[in-house]
């Protein structure tokens, strides 16, 4: 439908110009319209700005999501050698470990996965500065799981 100009004759077919006519009714609605919207949060805002990052232009998010990739495709050798090419190319973060004992996992080797996340731990704990209690916790759960400590 084309939008109607204020000077022009009003489409209810009253005579008047659109302007002297339905024009404030419509505004109104328009108004209320508005109104009812849900007003976007911070959180939608951030996701929304997130989701706007090329991603892809960091080699770190590519190489450690092209590990995963390769585990959920079940070439765990491939994998095996991405990840430690992620602990020679990218010494300074944990990736490499946690790769590392994502493609143990996924072969079975409890003991083996619970040793790479127990690295990965020690050097979250190396670096404390840069990660959060969250990371310490997710990898003591990890290991523990998969290799419970011997109870002294």
């Amino acid at each position: 439908m084309a939008k109607v100009g204020r000077n022009h004759p009003c489409p209810c077919g009253s005579g008047k110009k659109y302007k002297l006519c339905c024009l404030p009714k419509d505004e109104a609605k328009a108004a209320e319209a508005a109104d009812a919207r849900p007003r976007p949060t911070t959180a939608s805002i951030a996701r929304e700005l997130l989701r706007k990052i090329d991603w892809d232009e960091d080699p770190l998010d590519q190489a450690s999501n092209a590990v995963v990739d390769l585990i959920h495709a079940g070439k765990l050798d491939e994998a095996e050698k991405a990840a430690r090419q992620l602990l020679v190319d990218h010494p300074d973060v944990v990736d490499g470990h946690d790769r590392l004992g994502m493609v143990c996992e996924a072969r079975g080797d409890k003991k083996q996965a619970a040793l790479h996340y127990r690295n990965a731990l020690a050097f979250i704990e190396r670096h404390l500065e840069d990660y959060e209690q969250a990371s310490l916790d997710y990898f003591r759960e990890r290991a523990d799981k998969l290799d419970p400590p011997s109870a002294p």
